[in-house]
């Protein structure tokens, strides 16, 4: 079997939502792909599940590495190396992939080497929170490279990219400095490159539900499990990507709507500050006024001795 697209899973302690993630990865309408499972020192329990993974499906293969410095990035450069195909593909271990996923992105990947699904988040109310930006725009990319910011349209699930320019930009993963997310970091390593040629797709196929919004920190691994098997059932469905395609239109026009509020705000506060300076301006004109008028040798000028 010639591998089509590999899909990188880092994985530490998810166990309970692992098996819905990779399942959501093999179920793609390009069934030649293969699962790499990388293991960041993983926990017994996600070990156990990553070894039946393995055994249920040929696809899947699992590297055990002990816990690595930060999210063990070093493992997923090793991971690209030894890659059986060209399209490397990004999962978190807590997300799940549609169907056409893989079709769509390596679609994009023949006249680009670094591509990405329509990118946003779930909240857990069920609405889609866009991160709006597009891999081909130049302007794009200079705000995401931008050091004065943190700024990022780009996540880690729903990224792929020709394992090919990897090589060639020789920008590995590694240790990632303090401050930064891993992704942003190697993103913009990769950004850098001359030879950087991107794309977004027009629509949603990775599905992310972060831990780090709205709370889903706090939550038990029941919980977490409760939320995306909702989700995973959904996806599998014929009508789940029509479903998840309204859903992220309507996220789209409540951002638009939230932006221009926002606009329309600052646009009101300018003019405000405008008015403002120039009250304050006639004010400081009229005490400046009196204040020369008041001088000797302006009322000697003036014939207006004191």
């Amino acid at each position: 079997m010639t591998v089509l697209a590999s899909i990188l899973i880092p994985t530490h302690d998810h166990a309970s939502t692992l098996p819905l993630t990779v399942a959501s990865a093999l179920h793609q309408t390009v069934s030649d792909i293969e699962v790499v499972l990388i293991g960041d020192g993983v926990t017994p329990e996600v070990r156990a599940v990553a070894e039946n993974l393995v055994a249920s499906d040929g696809r899947v293969r699992f590297l055990d590495y002990p816990k690595g410095a930060n999210h063990g990035e070093v493992y997923r450069d090793t991971a690209i190396r030894d890659a059986s195909s060209d399209a490397i593909f990004y999962l978190c271990d807590d997300d799940l992939l549609m169907p056409d996923h893989v079709a769509d992105l390596l679609e994009l990947l023949k006249g680009h080497n670094f591509v990405q699904s329509k990118n946003g988040f779930f909240t857990t109310d069920g609405k889609v929170a866009p991160h709006p930006g597009d891999l081909s725009d130049p302007a794009a990319i200079a705000q995401h490279l931008r050091t004065d910011l943190v700024f990022s349209f780009v996540s880690l699930t729903g990224t792929a990219h020709s394992r090919q320019f990897y090589l060639d930009a020789a920008e590995p993963w590694t240790l990632t400095p303090a401050g930064i997310f891993p992704d942003i970091y190697q993103w913009r390593k990769l950004m850098r490159n001359p030879t950087f040629v991107g794309a977004t797709s027009k629509r949603m196929t990775a599905l992310q539900f972060p831990t780090s919004q709205a709370g889903r920190d706090t939550w038990t691994a029941q919980e977490r499990l409760a939320e995306i098997e909702k989700w995973a059932i959904l996806a599998a469905t014929p009508e789940g990507q029509i479903r998840i395609d309204s859903l992220v239109a309507e996220g789209d026009r409540e951002t638009l709507i939230r932006d221009q509020e926002r606009l329309f705000d600052l646009e009101l506060r300018l003019i405000e500050l405008e008015l403002w300076k120039r009250r304050r301006g006639q004010v400081l004109a009229d005490r400046f006024t009196r204040f020369v008028y008041r001088l000797p040798v302006v009322n000697r000028a003036l014939g207006r001795s004191r």
